[in-house]
């Protein structure tokens, strides 16, 4: 009887725990249905930058971008030497990575292009996820454009199931505004409209500002940090210059201020 009694008592605390850590997890993504995770291999008694980063290239991707800096990570851990065009950067102590491709101007761009990745990871104050995040900034000359790769992608790792959950910078609280996202430029008919895409509203345009409409349209890159857990917003290619926002950690998710 003292046995049933206490099986019982086991089995209730453990659904209390398991239901009180399912109420407190800040982090309910990572038991969504569709959410995609992999295991984060590591020696020692914590990962460090070198393992989010194995994790993240670990299985072959068919993402350009992806493939080329994974192609890159391992040279770089081979010791092989790379081209003068690229640089990577590993600050083991503070968790902080980057990556550096700079394509010179030819006859095809004649202003050339740079790419930077930045990597780190930082504690979260739950005491059992860590944040691993991804920057992706790509410059045409002096001037910032948005690609399908740019942006910002974050990871949310379990200390206890050795875990990382990939989610968009949405989920973790980012979402800078331009005052532009509902703008757009078509042409109809031979002639040139700024179009609203909310309200569908058109004024009529030039075909020079049809043309230079991408290089004045306001583009955010972000860059993370290598120490702190702040993320700082640049807002480029506004008329009035750049505009800086400190993207501000609040210990479990971000908090935008504009």
């Amino acid at each position: 009887m003292k046995t049933l009694r206490l099986t019982i008592c086991v089995a209730v605390f453990t659904l209390a725990a398991f239901c009180a850590f399912a109420q407190t997890n800040p982090y309910p993504e990572e038991n969504e249905e569709y959410a995609y995770s992999e295991t984060v291999k590591y020696q020692g008694q914590k990962p460090i930058i070198n393992d989010f980063i194995n994790a993240y290239f670990g299985e072959e991707s068919e993402d350009e971008l992806n493939g080329y800096l994974s192609d890159l990570w391992h040279r770089y851990l081979k010791n092989e030497p790379l081209d003068k065009t690229e640089k990577v950067t590993v600050d083991a102590k503070n968790g902080f990575a980057s990556f550096e491709k700079v394509y010179p101007p030819d006859e095809y761009d004649t202003e050339g292009s740079r790419t930077l990745v930045e990597m780190c990871y930082w504690n979260s104050s739950d005491g059992n996820h860590k944040i691993f995040a991804e920057s992706v900034q790509i410059f045409q000359g002096s001037r910032a454009i948005e690609t399908e790769f740019s942006g910002l992608v974050f990871g949310i790792y379990n200390n206890t199931t050795h875990k990382i959950t990939y989610v968009t910078q949405y989920v973790m609280g980012i979402d800078v505004k331009t005052g532009m996202e509902n703008l757009g430029v078509i042409v109809d008919k031979g002639e040139y409209f700024l179009t609203n895409h909310e309200t569908d509203e058109r004024k009529p345009i030039t075909e020079e500002q049809y043309d230079n409409w991408w290089n004045e349209y306001p583009v955010v890159t972000y860059s993370l940090p290598r120490v702190g857990k702040d993320i700082t917003a640049v807002i480029n290619n506004r008329p009035e210059g750049k505009k800086e926002i400190v993207v501000k950690w609040n210990g479990l998710r971000f908090d935008v201020q504009q």
